[in-house]
């Protein structure tokens, strides 16, 4: 699947979870609070050997804006959910055979709560 579809898989998946309005860019001074971003990190595409098949790795930040760290968390846990319990529907809807979270940082700036979070889905292609 191209990063554009990936990333508006993403997208559609937090709002589904969260019922949140989703930004695919970095938060800026008019934006609304509560609001998730979600920006590409990295990603890489292997050939699998002695096949035609990709293996793809695509890393996500997705980052939760809140006015308390209870909203945060909350709305966090809503997130890391949708994607970490439905490994099986993941997969049969989008091929996402791995999807993980890691370096989840708590970070209090400014009267602002925000949660970061890196985001790695794979695929075979």
């Amino acid at each position: 699947m191209p990063i554009p579809e990936v990333l508006e898989k993403i997208v559609e998946k937090i709002k589904q979870a969260t019922g949140m309005p989703v930004k695919t860019s970095w938060i800026s001074s008019s934006d609304l609070i509560p609001l998730i971003t979600v920006i590409q990190n990295g990603g890489s595409s292997e050939p699998l050997a002695s096949t035609s098949l990709q293996r793809r790795l695509y890393e996500f930040q997705v980052d939760v804006w809140a006015k308390s760290a209870k909203q945060r968390d909350e709305i966090a846990e809503k997130i890391l959910s949708e994607f970490t319990s439905k490994s099986s529907e993941n997969y049969l809807q989008y091929g996402w055979f791995s999807v993980r979270f890691y370096r989840i940082l708590d970070i209090e700036e400014e009267g602002v709560y925000r949660k970061s979070m890196i985001l790695v889905l794979k695929e075979v292609t």
